[in-house]
């Protein structure tokens, strides 16, 4: 049985230790002591970001989340929605972001909206560049003025999405589910209130080069060895 427990522990440990790599990272901050002067350009990692169906941007005070505090802290604010009852998952953001090599990708984010914000957001997801786009989750805002923290599994939902030069993510205002009209938060709808975005984040796993793959399939068949010959020597029952 010692033998057969180290084998196994020869099996795990020949497993790849893979840890989540952050992608891109946006926090959306300038350097120049304004909050309304922020930036579009990955803080870490490599992407780029762009308003959607004729949403409006600008930039506003960031998330407490964010370490650089205020007035270095600066959220994008996403707004600029349709019409009551008018075009629903049209309008928003979108990032694309390479995910070649690397799979199990994660996207989160701050955000906050007023009381007239719209309450309901879809995440969609790309592996053409935006030629296709397919729902991943739907999320509600919880409460007006408030910073929540929002993260979604997206290659748990479309596999299709690991390792795609083409990768890509968004945020787009709908309608209340199962309804043919907006939701506001708290009061009436108004899609000019924008969703504030801060601390966007799109991580990943490395996928695991076939050397490593090879020697964690040699410590397991060592171990299947190990254990069929404990099961040969193993007296028979009287």
């Amino acid at each position: 049985m010692k033998h057969l427990f180290a084998a196994l522990a020869l099996g795990a440990a020949a497993l790849p230790a893979v840890s989540a790599t952050t992608l891109a990272y946006w926090d959306f901050n300038s350097d120049d002591g304004q909050v309304s002067t922020g930036s579009l350009l990955p803080s870490e990692g490599g992407g780029t970001l762009a308003l959607i169906g004729g949403a409006q941007g600008l930039f506003t005070s960031g998330s407490p989340g964010d370490p650089a505090g205020f007035p270095l802290d600066s959220g994008w604010s996403v707004g600029g929605f349709p019409a009551q009852g008018t075009a629903s998952a049209t309008a928003g953001l979108a990032g694309l972001v390479s995910t070649v090599g690397y799979h199990q990708i994660v996207l989160s984010f701050d955000h906050k909206t007023q009381p007239s914000g719209n309450k309901w957001f879809a995440v969609e997801a790309t592996s053409d560049a935006g030629d296709a786009w397919a729902r991943v989750a739907t999320f509600a805002v919880p409460a007006a003025d408030t910073w929540s923290t929002a993260s979604f599994d997206l290659t748990a939902a479309l596999p299709g999405l690991a390792n795609q030069a083409g990768f890509g993510f968004r945020v787009v205002a709908i309608f209340e589910p199962g309804t043919l009209a907006y939701q506001a938060v708290e009061a009436g709808y108004n899609g000019d209130f924008g969703l504030v975005i801060d601390r966007l984040t799109v991580q990943a796993t490395p996928v695991p080069e076939a050397g490593s793959i090879a020697l964690a399939l040699a410590g397991l068949a060592g171990v299947a060895g190990i254990a069929g010959r404990q099961a040969r020597r193993a007296p028979c029952p009287s």
